[in-house]
């Protein structure tokens, strides 16, 4: 909690994000929209309550945060913030 404030949510919150990583298609041939390079997305979620990763996910890069937020299995009544959702 930030001094000062009293706010506190009274739900679970949950932050997702994600990050590009671009990989060598010599090693990972796998693209067939580019001719030098891939990439995966690693989706993070972490649990605001104890500020640890609570779960994570590695995709093709062009996967949405918003679709891995949709196949979460996450308490009834959870806030999920997502940033873009890209």
């Amino acid at each position: 909690m930030t001094p000062g404030h009293g706010f506190r949510f009274n739900n679970l919150l949950y932050s997702l994000d994600s990050s590009t990583i671009y990989l060598c298609l010599s090693a990972f041939p796998s693209a067939d929209f580019r001719s030098t390079k891939d990439a995966i997305k690693l989706h993070i979620g972490l649990n605001h309550d104890g500020y640890l990763p609570e779960f994570a996910a590695i995709t093709k890069d062009k996967t949405s945060s918003i679709e891995i937020s949709r196949t979460l299995k996450s308490p009834k009544g959870s806030i999920v913030a997502i940033d873009l959702g890209l």
